[in-house]
């Protein structure tokens, strides 16, 4: 793919990233990561002022040197989260891997710098705080050094009313028309019935069913105060067997936080809610409910894990006549077979709060692979809820729909499903001495160790997704560094290839599904300057400039080779002899497009 000489920034906001990884470093062994910055909430939580071109402060610490990149190491063992997102953005490339743009300078962000106690105070607008940080910061440093940016964010959340309001969608939707070029993952809820919603008319009630790890936001649509009551369901006779006190968002709301295990912790006035919970409930709990700035209320509840027989119910009630919408986070809200007192959920309306500002790219994930050979040689198959995806089809657990204020997500799709890539060796979860004697019988993730240790492995999500619809984006920027984020925008919904699989569920793929190339060509608008020019590259085939010729391996001799200006002017036309075709003497160096027969086109540039 054509690569423009003055380069391109890719930003990663994640945390997990192994900076010692060779998918980080150029041909010669030069780290191509060329800042790393962790935000912090305030200055005051150790972090220290970094100062950007147009004066913001930003609380921090950033590493610029790549002596003290590598000596950094990681940011977050236990994790390969945002290795593996960077390195499928702007990878370099080997035999078994590569990025998008494998020669774009990276500026890695970690956003995970909470200890336990930080932890359990966290909220989305905290994060969201963290990553507009890192935004700022990615931003300045393209500007500093001159280059085009693109910025990958493969995370999202639901603890927002999903119509664009919350300070990180708004926060999110500013910088988006400011022209911040950014992806923004939809989710991975669409395999739960993550989205619950009932019109409250009177005392009216939502009654539901919690399926899975209790983790759930609900927001009124209207000002208003909620009532919230937790409720536990015997699994055995489908009864409910307790109900709590009404919690109120009225007079101030409420909130607590504990550990279930932990008999010294009080949380008087809620331990009977506390002594109940500990029947469905492992570890921490954290809720609250509150009235937000506009007058609507709020609740979250989180819960680190379930056990037992046991299964919570949600109970929400409005005294003024309202609409609740309910999201969960791994969560799905359920019924009980023969009764409609409890309202079930659906896959829809699954994508996260934070691009639902409307300008944001959100990316969904589809299928391109279902299966790969592990590192023992082992046939791993996809494993989802739902069984094995189609190869083309979307993935099944990708969010989607409409959200409250009437976007639709996602933008585009890309593979997002069994996607190779970086994981980072200070994780142990991947750590292949951890198998020990049953190494050879679990269904080992990695794919290639070399013999410095570091590995490759297989994961899925819309995480994997948007740093490829990034990575593609970094191309585009090469080639043309002046692109506005709305002519990205554009590109995509102009070129996204549909096919079958689009047509039959066009929610699930937004505009299509990406197509670099395609979108390239629409960049350089060679589709007008060229219009013979075939739209796609041909399988198979490889180029390579040397002395003014250009040699094309896995063509037949005598195809036909049309070599063109980017202005559409014909300066070459010759068969394939002996693989290769001259240059006229004297072109200048620049980029031509080569078409081949009826095989597809190319892109090349001179020196």
């Amino acid at each position: 793919m054509l690569c423009h000489p003055f380069g391109v920034v890719v930003g990663i906001i994640d945390s997990g990233f192994d900076f010692l990884h060779p998918s980080f470093k150029d041909a010669e062994g030069n780290l191509r990561i060329k800042a790393v910055f962790i935000p912090s909430f305030t200055r005051y939580e150790g972090g220290e002022v970094v100062t950007t071109l147009d004066g913001t402060e930003l609380a921090g610490k950033a590493y610029t040197k790549p002596e003290e990149i590598l000596e950094l190491g990681t940011d977050e063992e236990n994790n390969s989260h945002g290795s593996h997102c960077a390195a499928i953005a702007a990878g370099s490339t080997f035999d078994w891997a590569g990025g998008m743009a494998p020669d774009a300078d990276l500026v890695l962000c970690s956003y995970n710098v909470l200890n336990d106690e930080e932890r359990k105070k966290e909220n989305s607008d905290n994060l969201g705080y963290r990553i507009m940080q890192s935004i700022l910061y990615i931003r300045d440093y393209a500007k500093r050094v001159g280059k085009p940016y693109v910025i990958s964010m493969s995370l999202n959340s639901h603890d927002g009313p999903h119509d664009g309001t919350s300070m990180s969608a708004s926060m999110l939707e500013q910088l988006a028309r400011e022209n911040t070029n950014m992806t923004i993952a939809t989710g991975n809820e669409a395999c739960e019935a993550s989205y619950v919603t009932r019109t409250l008319v009177g005392n009216d009630t939502l009654h539901t069913v919690i399926e899975g790890v209790p983790m759930a936001y609900a927001f009124t649509r209207k000002a208003g105060d909620m009532s919230f009551q937790i409720g536990i369901i015997d699994g055995e006779t489908k009864k409910e067997k307790w109900r709590s006190q009404p919690l109120s968002s009225a007079d101030g709301g409420c909130s607590f936080c504990f550990e279930l295990d932990d008999s010294d912790d009080t949380t008087t006035p809620y331990e009977d809610i506390r002594s109940h919970l500990a029947a469905v409930i492992i570890g921490q709990v954290i809720f609250s409910i509150s009235t937000m700035e506009d007058r609507r209320a709020r609740m979250s509840f989180e819960g680190i894990s379930t056990a037992g027989r046991n299964r919570l119910v949600f109970h929400i009630t409005c005294p003024e006549n309202n609409v609740v919408d309910m999201w969960g986070n791994g969560t799905g809200f359920g019924t009980m077979p023969g009764t409609d007192y409890y309202t079930e959920g659906v896959t829809s309306n699954s994508a996260g709060d934070f691009v639902t500002g409307g300008t944001i790219i959100s990316v969904g994930s589809w299928v391109a692979r279902n299966e790969y050979v592990n590192i023992n040689g082992k046939l791993i198959e996809d494993d989802n809820p739902t069984g094995k995806d189609v190869v083309g089809s979307y993935s099944s657990f990708s969010s989607y729909g409409t959200d409250i204020a009437g976007h639709n997500h996602p933008y585009v799709s890309a593979p997002g499903t069994l996607v190779i890539s970086a994981l980072s060796h200070f994780d142990p979860n991947y750590s292949l001495e951890r198998y020990e004697d049953e190494y050879e019988d679990v269904d080992v993730e990695v794919v290639v160790k070399d013999a410095d240790g570091f590995i490759w492995g297989a994961d899925s999500g819309t995480s994997m997704a948007t740093p490829t619809v990034a990575g593609i984006i970094a191309l585009w920027l090469e080639a043309k560094p002046d692109l506005t984020y709305e002519q990205i925008r554009e590109t995509i919904a102009a070129t996204a290839t549909k096919d079958e699989f689009t047509e039959a569920a066009p929610i699930r793929y937004g505009h299509g599904k990406i197509d670099a190339y395609k979108g390239l060509l629409h960049v350089l608008e060679l589709s007008t300057s060229i219009p013979t020019l075939s739209q796609h590259q041909p399988k198979g085939v490889n180029f390579r400039m040397k002395d003014g010729r250009l040699f094309i391996e896995g063509a037949e001799n005598g195809t036909p080779i049309r070599i063109y200006t980017t202005d559409g002017r014909l300066v070459a036309f010759a068969p394939l002899s002996e693989g290769r075709v001259s240059l006229p003497v004297g072109c200048p160096a620049g980029v031509y497009a080569v078409q081949v027969g009826t095989l597809g086109s190319t892109l090349i540039r001179t020196q």
